[in-house]
């Protein structure tokens, strides 16, 4: 009965010991951005919305806004959007974007992250499909 109550005792330290160090990452998690969003440089796109893919502890919230810059230099606020992570520790949101640039600021607990995203004019988008230039196209045959 002593050999079965140490092993056991054994046995359960050992689970408290391997799993505490994967339940102590889990919980203090930053919320990372999977897709949709570079925070690093500014990105350029023609659509009118961005939608944006990410993980982190489940039940954090996430709190995501697009401002724009006025002419005196201060960031005026159009759209707001607040995100609870779910149970498996994933979500996603749509964001509207304005033409030109739109700041998107993301907010977790204690932690603030901004973006850049330029809207350009699908005008642009039908310029740039034109003069599109194939090689070969001047070369004349003999």
């Amino acid at each position: 009965m002593k050999a079965y109550r140490k092993r056991l005792i054994g046995i359960l330290l050992a689970m408290v010991f391997c799993f505490s160090p994967v339940g102590a990452m889990a919980a203090g998690l930053p919320v990372t951005i999977s897709s949709g969003l570079n925070m690093k440089e500014v990105e350029c796109t023609f659509e009118d919305s961005r939608i944006v893919y990410g993980e982190g502890a489940p039940g954090t919230e996430v709190v995501f806004t697009v401002s724009k810059m006025n002419r005196f230099g201060e960031l005026v606020e159009l759209h707001k959007n607040t995100v609870r992570i779910n149970s498996l520790g994933l979500f996603s949101v749509t964001l509207p974007l304005e033409r030109g640039n739109n700041y998107i600021g993301m907010k977790t607990e204690g932690e603030t992250r901004q973006a850049v995203v330029k809207r350009v004019p699908q005008a642009v988008k039908t310029q740039l499909q034109r003069m599109i230039a194939l090689p070969g196209l001047n070369v004349t045959l003999k």
